[in-house]
């Protein structure tokens, strides 16, 4: 089951804001956890978690901006195998990473892989589903219709010491919207507890009179027609109403950045029979 709760209307719109306060009012939850940041940046959120009473490890691909040398803080790129043991932690906060990442895919299976059972992870990133960024990449394929699109002019950086392209911070090039977060999750041991409130954005509150009714049609003549092809499938029932709780989330909408929730519910070869059985299935209805 997904939760939503109504995105605010006031207070800070920063990532840098809203993910502290949802820690903080969840602070009982963190006492003892073994909890990974990555990436970290600064540190500032690794340094709330310890204060806390979780166990904290950090990791980015440049330790060298971490501020907070009472936390080991170690390098990793998240295009390749995080330095982990397997089912190593209870918690993975990934803060305005996945964005950055080329195959996003291999980001999800390896949090699901260095996670514990039940395990969660939360991650944030710009909302590219809300309705400002649904017009902009519309006018101009942009995140916002005052920005250009992504480009290696504007979009990437690199240190002096970049030796390949793994080692090249690249900007908001990989769109990572809910819809495309849930399939890479589901396909990686993962699913969707809850979206959490940000603040919401005005202009695409102002759209959403415009937009919604054209959105609830077009999504209820997919869904139907979805349904009636094949042969009755519960997953793919399961998935559709999923799907339908997400397009019409005003959170989603309206709210200014995705801060999403994840619980492991598989390890990746469960996942693996699991669509090897949906293969096999279709196979023999066709």
């Amino acid at each position: 089951m997904i939760l939503f709760s109504a995105p605010f209307f006031s207070g800070s719109k920063d990532i840098k804001h809203l993910l502290p306060a949802m820690l903080r009012r969840r602070k009982t939850e963190w006492i003892g956890k073994d909890i990974l940041d990555v990436p970290a940046g600064n540190g500032d959120t690794s340094q709330l978690l310890l204060e806390l009473g979780a166990k904290v490890t950090a990791s980015d691909l440049y330790p060298e901006f971490f501020r907070y040398p009472d936390i080991p803080c170690v390098k990793a790129n998240l295009n390749g195998a995080l330095p982990f043991a397997a089912a190593s932690f209870d918690v993975i906060i990934c803060q305005e990473g996945i964005e950055h990442m080329p195959n996003q895919l291999h980001l999800f299976q390896e949090i699901n892989r260095v996670l514990r059972p039940g395990g969660r992870a939360i991650i944030t990133t710009p909302n590219y589903s809300n309705l400002r960024t649904r017009l902009s990449y519309l006018l101009l394929e942009s995140e916002a219709y005052k920005l250009m699109p992504p480009n290696e002019a504007d979009s990437v950086w690199a240190s002096e010491h970049a030796q390949t392209i793994d080692d090249v911070y690249l900007g908001h090039i990989f769109f990572a919207n809910i819809t495309k977060q849930r399939v890479l999750a589901a396909l990686s041991g993962l699913h969707i507890v809850e979206v959490h409130p940000t603040r919401v954005n005005y202009t695409s509150l102002a759209l959403l009179p415009f937009y919604y009714p054209w959105m609830s049609l077009a999504g209820w003549l997919a869904r139907r027609r979805g349904l009636r092809r094949g042969q009755p499938s519960p997953k793919r029932a399961a998935a559709y109403s999923e799907l339908a709780q997400l397009n019409h989330s005003m959170t989603v909408l309206t709210g200014g950045h995705l801060m999403v929730e994840y619980e492991k519910r598989a390890e990746a070869p469960e996942v693996v029979a699991e669509l090897g059985g949906l293969l096999n299935l279709a196979t023999a209805k066709t």
